[in-house]
């Protein structure tokens, strides 16, 4: 190995370290406390809860089965039955429900539009997405 093989090594090092320290540092940031998390059921919006305070709106209540507004518990039907998520500290999360390997909440609480919680065996899907502000608005219309 001559020393060309040596620089060579070091700079794909350091190539990579950066590469990592830049992925880290971008996905790092991007969990939000005050954005909205959207449940769909087979690609239907049927409630949005808001991560700053766990406030709900049920936007399709044929699929929303039980809200239990003192412990942040959202029941909602699935393929195989219920779905219960919970609110909690401004995340999200499938703590009980119907699948073959348990996926959905072995997914665990998210809060970043980065980690949708996705429950394919029950078609359910949990979007996070980041508030509205006057700069987004401004971006659009320019």
């Amino acid at each position: 190995m001559n020393k060309y093989d040596i620089v060579l090594v070091v700079v794909l090092l350091l190539i990579s370290l950066g590469s990592y320290a830049g992925l880290y540092m971008y996905t790092s940031g991007s969990e939000i406390t005050d954005g909205l998390a959207t449940v769909y059921y087979k690609d239907e919006k049927i409630l949005e809860i808001a991560l700053e305070d766990g406030d709900y709106q049920i936007i399709n209540a044929e699929y929303v089965v039980n809200i239990d507004e003192e412990a942040f518990l959202y029941t909602v039907l699935g393929d195989n039955g219920h779905v219960v998520i919970e609110y909690r500290e401004n995340q999200v999360g499938v703590i009980d429900e119907i699948s073959p390997q348990n996926i959905c909440q072995k997914q665990g609480f998210s809060n970043s539009p980065l980690s949708p919680i996705t429950c394919l065996p029950n078609q359910i899907v949990i979007i996070i997405t980041a508030p509205k502000t006057d700069d987004d608005l401004d971006e659009i219309v320019s």
